[in-house]
């Protein structure tokens, strides 16, 4: 009996992490926000280091995190695209808006996922929790998953769900940081951004990310970011490449739209459920989907 309860928890965290699994391997569910304890330099002093560069010149990785990180808070707001590519497993995709007002960082979004139908998702985070809607899947209704709550299906996986959003992503991984060094402006869609590359230490990075096991042995021996910043040195656009299940993966999330106006709410009470065990969602199963 405890062994099938154990089962059922196993199979409701992996159906959970599988929908949200666009976030997590795009390095979006980190760590981050809030960095009142760090000695991060003022707005002026920290752009400094990004002017009148050349190509090729490197810059402290330190003095770059901080350059960006001043660029997102002083616009409160972004839109936010993603794309994964999987290889033969397909692609997952998704858009939507973060709020950088909330502390911790709140985020609306919706996901194409390579599952059977199509599926989209529809994820929010707000005050550390979790709304999750796999339409049908989910019986229509949003499931509510807590990551604080250890008897959550998200319960329990470490740091890497403490927060959504791609600066606290940037901030987090700041220690496992090489190099960075400025490859020279470019056109992006008709807007003129400053490309950067920034070289990653695999195992350090393995470590601030605090990845399980699993995950680490299958990081190459190295670790690649592209990154574009607009002219209030905001991040524009990252692309990584990252074997993923074995398979090579391609990461590309763009920022837009910086200080517009979002709407990030929780679902109403009536559309908001627990997530049940996966037995009831099965044909014959008891119970209801929602």
């Amino acid at each position: 009996m405890t062994r099938s309860i154990a089962a059922r928890r196993t199979l409701r965290r992996s159906l959970a992490a599988a929908a949200l699994a666009p976030l997590l391997v795009a390095g979006l569910a980190a760590c981050g926000g809030d960095d009142s304890g760090s000695q991060a330099k003022d707005s002026t002093s920290a752009a400094a280091v990004l002017t009148g560069l050349q190509k090729g010149d490197e810059v402290d990785p330190g003095d770059f995190v901080d350059t960006i990180s001043n660029g997102v808070k002083a616009s409160t707001t972004a839109h936010m695209t993603m794309k994964v590519g999987l290889g033969s497993m397909g692609e997952m995709s998704g858009e939507g808006d973060l709020d950088y007002t909330a502390d911790p960082p709140e985020l609306a979004m919706t996901l194409d996922l390579p599952m059977p139908g199509d599926t989209k998702t529809e994820v929010r985070y707000i005050d550390g929790v979790f709304y999750m809607s796999l339409g049908e899947l989910s019986g229509g209704k949003f499931w509510k998953l807590d990551p604080s709550d250890s008897d959550s299906p998200l319960g329990d996986m470490g740091s890497m769900l403490d927060q959504i959003d791609p600066m606290g992503a940037l901030q987090k991984v700041e220690p496992a940081i090489d190099t960075v060094t400025y490859v020279g402006d470019e056109d992006v869609d008709g807007q003129s951004l400053a490309h950067y590359e920034m070289t990653v230490d695999p195992a350090e990075y393995a470590k601030a990310m605090d990845l399980p096991a699993e995950v680490k042995s299958q990081l190459p021996d190295d670790l690649t970011y592209d990154i574009w910043l607009d002219d209030e040195h905001r991040l524009s656009k990252m692309h990584m490449d990252l074997p993923v299940a074995g398979a090579e993966s391609s990461i590309d999330v763009t920022a837009t739209d910086w200080g517009k106006d979002v709407t990030i709410e929780a679902p109403p009470a009536d559309e908001v459920t627990e997530m049940p065990d996966l037995g009831s969602m099965m044909p014959g199963g008891t119970g209801a989907t929602a």
